[in-house]
């Protein structure tokens, strides 16, 4: 993680709220709040999708969920490519757990790195700390930090899709913020995604495209088309996939 490849920087994202700040972190501020065992009022506040930049100005995802889970669209292997070949699983995900955090709240996770996400001169920021570092310690980066809203937040995360051909195991699927698309199933890893009303439409590099239902009474519902199909046809195969917190 915050390791990077390909320069996807924050501008092109999809939909956001919020102020953004870009300022050093105030020592002061580094300070865990007086009860971290218990979710402050304040910290609902965090709840939600985010998106955040590493030390090289490469755009990453953080879903922070109630409970104290969070998970990130990248992996230890850092910001892969767009129309990447195939990827690791390193690449595609890393789960943390958030507790309240001075002005903010900070996610460990299990690699080893931090985010701080928090209230700053200048409005919402992010800072990190590397594995090994101590955390009262001036961050290893830090940045801007802009929470998203609407359809896009509800749509940008990590998720577990199971293909259409029954003889496959489930696969991995991250969706940025950005509009990029990964998994790790084909050899061309990559492809975009876009909304269309409640619908995340995915075109991937092979040639498949999935529909991923974002309404109440059919969330996370598939269908995947095959390469070369009629795309207002019916879908090879539906499936139902599940998020990854």
């Amino acid at each position: 993680m915050h390791r990077s490849i390909a320069p996807l920087l924050i501008s092109g994202l999809i939909g956001f709220t919020g102020a953004i700040g870009a300022c050093p972190p105030v020592a002061a501020e580094a300070r865990p709040s007086q009860n971290t065992t218990t979710i402050a009022p304040a910290s609902a506040t965090y709840l939600g999708v985010w998106a955040l930049t590493d030390s090289n100005n490469n755009l990453f995802n953080v879903r922070v969920n109630a409970g104290g889970k969070a998970v990130s669209t990248i992996g230890t292997a850092g910001v892969p490519m767009a129309g990447a070949q195939r990827l690791s699983k390193a690449q595609f995900r890393e789960l943390g757990r958030w507790q309240p955090w001075g002005n903010g709240i900070r996610i460990d996770y299990t690699n080893g790195w931090s985010d701080w996400i928090y209230v700053g001169p200048s409005g919402l920021s992010h800072a990190s700390w590397k594995p090994g570092q101590t955390r009262d310690s001036v961050p290893t980066n830090f940045g801007t930090a802009v929470k998203l809203s609407g359809a896009a937040a509800d749509a940008v995360g990590v998720y577990r899709f199971p293909p259409a051909q029954a003889d496959l195991k489930p696969y991995t699927a991250t969706l940025l913020s950005n509009g990029l698309a990964f998994n790790d199933i084909d050899a061309n890893a990559g492809g975009v995604w876009r909304l269309n009303g409640t619908t995340v439409v995915i075109d991937w590099i092979s040639g498949w495209r999935t529909a991923m239902s974002l309404a109440a009474g059919s969330r996370l519902q598939l269908k995947h088309w095959a390469p070369g199909s009629d795309r207002n046809g019916p879908p090879m195969a539906i499936r139902q996939a599940t998020a990854i917190e």
